[in-house]
């Protein structure tokens, strides 16, 4: 495979990653409740880590890292922050849409993964994997415990 399918696609990972890591800092900065905006960061981490890690291997495979999320990712993290703001719950509403977000990383994870035809690109994804479905499943019970009213 050529470097620049390689890099084209570790860069599409990295940049949902850093649509992720954007949202995640956001809302940390507008919740009040420490525990909440405790994980928040942690997750922002997570994803600069993992994106970190990804930009390396572009690096290292001759191209230029991404910088930056996508339009999408843009447009949901404004959306999200509009629906926080009009809410008298912002804390629920940036969980739930923060859980968004996550199945869309763990979305673009999978499917590199399990359907990319390069081996190295399926084996950095890979070893990112499990973080992604951790933190996918973290999110998942917050947003479920906050629907039942915990």
């Amino acid at each position: 495979m050529a470097a620049s399918k390689l890099t084209a696609t570790l860069n599409e990972l990295v940049a949902v990653l850093d649509d992720g890591e954007a949202f995640y800092r956001d809302a940390a900065a507008r919740v009040s409740r420490s525990d909440v905006n405790a994980l928040f960061l942690r997750m922002a981490r997570n994803k600069a880590a993992i994106a970190a890690d990804l930009r390396g291997a572009v690096v290292e495979a001759g191209g230029e890292p991404a910088e930056g999320g996508t339009l999408p990712g843009a447009l949901l993290r404004a959306w999200g922050d509009l629906r926080a703001r009009l809410s008298i719950d912002a804390r629920h509403e940036y969980i739930e849409r923060l859980e968004a977000f996550e199945d869309r990383i763990l979305h673009a994870f999978r499917e590199v993964v399990n359907g990319h035809a390069d081996g190295a690109v399926r084996e950095i994804a890979q070893r990112h994997l499990e973080e992604v479905t951790r933190d996918h499943a973290e999110m998942r019970a917050m947003a479920r415990s906050d629907q039942a009213g915990g």
